[in-house]
Parts: structure tokens; C-alpha cells; sequence
């Protein structure tokens, strides 16, 4: 942004949340105290407050691909996971539904376009076979540059992604 190579339209806020396995306790907390200081409502809707949420839940562990939840919460994310994805080409599937079990639900609740970055379970999930040597760090690594390319994209973009409703699955 100093070079003038970045013209920002919104802020980027970075956050890592804790307690997702006991019930999105992290993203919960920062929602309602958001929601408390600012609308004076620790449940009110957060759209205008933010304009979308990427999360990126367990990408270490790639396999086959990249799986993008929650695409169905707004129009715009198909068009750019496309224009975001061609310059790293890493192979991706995309599910519409923003219901998950991760912080990024949280958002999509309160009015909020989602975009979930996630690599799949695996046999280690929770235990302590769990370690670093498993991870694919190149993977993880072209992972997170497209979901900065995607954050570059919603901070430089005149418009703001939509956000569309969606009846939760029923199981």
C-alpha cells in the first residue's frame, strides 16, 4: 500500500479462534462482544459490519484437493475462486452449504457471506498420531496464497459480496 500498489477499499481483520470442537466457543465470543460493543445487541446481524469471512480449517493435510465450503453464500465466490485459483492451479472442489461445523458458521448466522477453506479428515483427527510431519507444507503453503489472493481481491474490490440465506440441511 506504501508503493501505491494496493488500493484498499475495507480492512482486513486476521483472527484465530479457539474452542471450535466445544461449540465455536472463540468465534461465538468475538461475534457476540462485536455485536454488543457496536449495535449494543450481543445477537444482532453483523452485515455492513463485515463483508465476508474466509476461514481456513485444516488444510495441512492435503490429499486430492482443496474443498471450498459455504460457496453457496454469496454469487460472487464462484467467479472468484476461478479468477483467484488460475494462477496456482490447485485442484478444488466446492460445496454450496455454509451450515458447517466451524468458526466460519458463526458468521454466516449473522448475515455474513462465508468462504471455508478445508482439506478433508483424516484417520489422525484428534489424536496424538497427529503430527507435524504429516503435513503437506507446499500444499498448505499454495492454500494460503489463494486465500490471500481472494482477501486481496475483497479488499480492493468496489463491491461486496452478496450474501444469500440458506435453509440448514436437514439431517
Amino acid at each position: 500500500k506504501k508503493q501505491g500498489k494496493l488500493d484498499l477499499k475495507r480492512d482486513i481483520l486476521f483472527a484465530a479462534w479457539s474452542g471450535e470442537e466445544l461449540g465455536l466457543l472463540g468465534s461465538n465470543h468475538f461475534v457476540e462482544d462485536f455485536a454488543r460493543m457496536v449495535k449494543n445487541d450481543p445477537n444482532a446481524k453483523l452485515s455492513g459490519m463485515f463483508d465476508a469471512c474466509l476461514n481456513m480449517d485444516m488444510i495441512g493435510r492435503f490429499d486430492k484437493n482443496l474443498v471450498l465450503q459455504g460457496v453457496g453464500s454469496s454469487s460472487v465466490w464462484k467467479t472468484e475462486i476461478e479468477k483467484r485459483n488460475a494462477p496456482i492451479g490447485l485442484p478444488i472442489s466446492t460445496q454450496a452449504d455454509a451450515h458447517l461445523a466451524t468458526d466460519s458458521t458463526t458468521f454466516y448466522l449473522r448475515g455474513i457471506p462465508t468462504l471455508n477453506a478445508f482439506t478433508g479428515a483424516h484417520e489422525d483427527y484428534h489424536m496424538p498420531s497427529d503430527t507435524a510431519d504429516k503435513i503437506n507444507y507446499d500444499k498448505a503453503a499454495q492454500i494460503a496464497k489463494f486465500m490471500g489472493h481472494v482477501a486481496r481481491s475483497l479488499a480492493t474490490s468496489l463491491t461486496v459480496p452478496d450474501y444469500i440465506a440458506m435453509e440448514a440441511p436437514k439431517n
